[in-house]
């Protein structure tokens, strides 16, 4: 079987060390979060600065195999995703100085990044190889976009979690732990701003990269056309509350919902479609 990984030790290694960081970074943060271990508590960030640095190390050797080019898979997609999704919560993490939804977050990166790697394993290559600025611009906006609505729905979930338990005055784990409602419906109102944004760039820098090609991506095929409803739907919520008075916690159920739906999507189109989009050479 023609493999990218079995047929290179080196990558093979630092693929299954990318793994196993993004388990132990995972389960320091859970025990932070639920037990307060000291330990995990002091060793998590930089653990966690150490994951990304190596996973960047990993797909660097990994386009290097295509010449910097990299294959337009949905495995590869996840792997990426896990990347930008841990990115983003490190950048939050270091600028809002609260460490407490982590174990969240990088707990559903962890995810992507094991089944991308045992997938990648398993399969043979598949996928056309890209390059140029266009398709790049389209492609890392994409990953990005969909980061966002990862996260906008993880938070939305924290959110709605939070919320039922003050409601109930049940003041627990949860509630200890958590960042008040005020922070969560920022911090959600934030990611959906961002996902619109890189949406928005990834279906323009698509349009270009369309005309350029000449329609080797067929325009009408479902699962773009599905990126184009989730990026209205955000456009769209983005003036819900100030025009509707729609209240978050009604909005956090419209997220958690593309968050799953975009999910299961990607998971999907691992198992049953080799690459995002069908190409007609």
């Amino acid at each position: 079987m023609n493999n990218i990984l079995l047929n290179n030790l080196p990558l093979l290694v630092l693929n299954q060390i990318v793994s196993l960081l993004y388990l132990v970074t995972t389960f320091l943060y859970g025990a932070h979060f639920f037990s307060d271990i000291e330990f995990a508590k002091q060793y998590k960030r930089p653990l966690l600065s150490l994951t990304v640095v190596t996973h960047v190390l990993y797909l660097g050797l990994l386009t290097s195999i295509e010449g910097y080019k990299i294959s337009y898979s949905t495995v590869n997609l996840m792997t990426m995703v896990a990347l930008t999704l841990t990115i983003i919560y490190l950048f939050i993490e270091f600028t809002t100085k609260s460490d407490k939804t982590g174990f969240f977050v990088i707990s559903f990166a962890s995810g992507a990044q094991l089944i991308s790697s045992i997938l990648t394993s398993l399969t043979p290559n598949t996928g056309t190889a890209f390059s140029g600025i266009g398709i790049g611009v389209h492609l890392i906006t994409t990953i990005f976009g969909f980061s966002a609505i990862a996260i906008a729905g993880l938070y939305s979930i924290l959110y709605l979690l939070l919320f039922r338990q003050i409601e109930q005055n049940r003041f627990e784990l949860l509630f200890q732990r958590l960042p008040n409602l005020e922070v969560l419906e920022r911090l959600i109102m934030h990611a959906v701003a961002f996902g619109f944004l890189f949406l928005s760039i990834t279906l323009f820098a698509g349009v270009v990269e369309q005309h350029a090609i000449k329609g080797a991506v067929t325009i009408l095929e479902p699962k773009l056309i599905t990126l184009v409803i989730i990026w209205l739907i955000y456009g769209a919520s983005i003036f819900i509350k100030p025009i509707i008075g729609w209240d978050i916690k009604h909005m956090a159920y419209l997220f958690i919902f593309l968050f799953v739906f975009v999910t299961a999507l990607i998971v999907l189109m691992t198992f049953f479609s080799p690459t995002f989009h069908t190409l007609s050479f």
